[in-house]
């Protein structure tokens, strides 16, 4: 399953793959992606490239979706480019999960929880 999202220039649209429906190997395909970037400054927006490789299905715009041409992003509109990093947060959450910090107030107990906090 796949969601439709608009972007900013009026009429388009990107369609993305469902975050849950990822597997390891695109973990892993991000993964090489950055690897295989020469200089650290571009590890973001490599990771962003990647990500957009394995989440887009298909769009509006009048270009090759990423999977095809990666270089086809460097030719979006900025304020649909910066829409579509938004729209691919939740897919690079899926990706690299934000790691579980105990001492953050975020993740205070759970009065729900069925057991008891260890003892420091």
């Amino acid at each position: 399953m796949s969601d439709r999202h608009s972007l900013v220039a009026e009429g388009s649209w990107v369609q993305l793959r469902d975050p849950r429906t990822l597997k390891s190997g695109d973990k892993r395909r991000v993964l090489r992606a950055i690897r295989d970037t020469g200089e650290t400054g571009e590890v973001a927006l490599s990771m962003l490239d990647a990500i957009a490789i394995v989440a887009i299905e298909t769009w509006s715009l009048a270009l090759p979706v990423p999977a095809v041409d990666v270089a086809a992003l460097d030719l979006m509109e900025i304020a649909d480019y910066d829409k579509l990093s938004d729209l691919l947060a939740p897919t690079q959450e899926a990706l690299f999960p934000t790691p579980v910090d105990a001492e953050s107030p975020e993740q205070a107990e759970d009065p729900q929880s069925p057991t008891e906090p260890s003892a420091a």
